[in-house]
């Protein structure tokens, strides 16, 4: 079987490829990703957790107004 990746569109065997399941707004989404592109994809969704827990940590902050 083969996969197209979802960043460089290349065609890739299973074997070659990364599924990643996440769930959007719009219901579960499925990513393939290929090697040369896994690590940047990586590096965007630590940001992109690291933003959102930020910004939950910031909304329990207690105000002083």
């Amino acid at each position: 079987m083969k996969y197209v990746c979802n960043r460089c569109a290349k065609v890739f065997q299973t074997d070659d490829i990364t599924i990643h399941y996440t769930k959007g707004s719009d219901g579960l989404e499925i990513v393939a990703i290929c090697p040369s592109c896994l690590e940047r994809y990586l590096d965007k969704t630590k940001v992109d957790t690291d933003r959102k827990e930020d910004d939950n940590q910031r909304m329990k902050m207690n105000r002083k107004w």
